[in-house]
């Protein structure tokens, strides 16, 4: 994993439980909410066993399957607007 996934892995693990903290993914990431939870997924399904605990993968997974079937907040539609 590059140093970029780790990050992403890193603050989706801390801040999933929060409701993941949307706001700050584009200022933190270059990235919309939206591109973050696709990327997220793609990693948390293709990575290998080791980088990526069982329950932790699952857990993601399901979480970024919801965030991603969710309609995009107000907030995030602005800052997309913004971009």
């Amino acid at each position: 994993m590059t140093r970029d996934d780790q990050a992403m892995l890193a603050f989706a693990t801390k801040w999933s439980r929060f409701g993941g903290e949307d706001e700050y993914i584009l200022p933190e990431f270059g990235i919309t909410p939206q591109v973050f939870y696709q990327r997220l997924l793609a990693m948390v399904t293709s990575t290998l066993i080791n980088d990526v605990d069982f329950s932790t993968r699952t857990y993601l997974i399901d979480f970024c399957s919801s965030k991603l079937a969710q309609p995009a907040s107000r907030s995030v539609a602005a800052a997309q607007a913004a971009v």
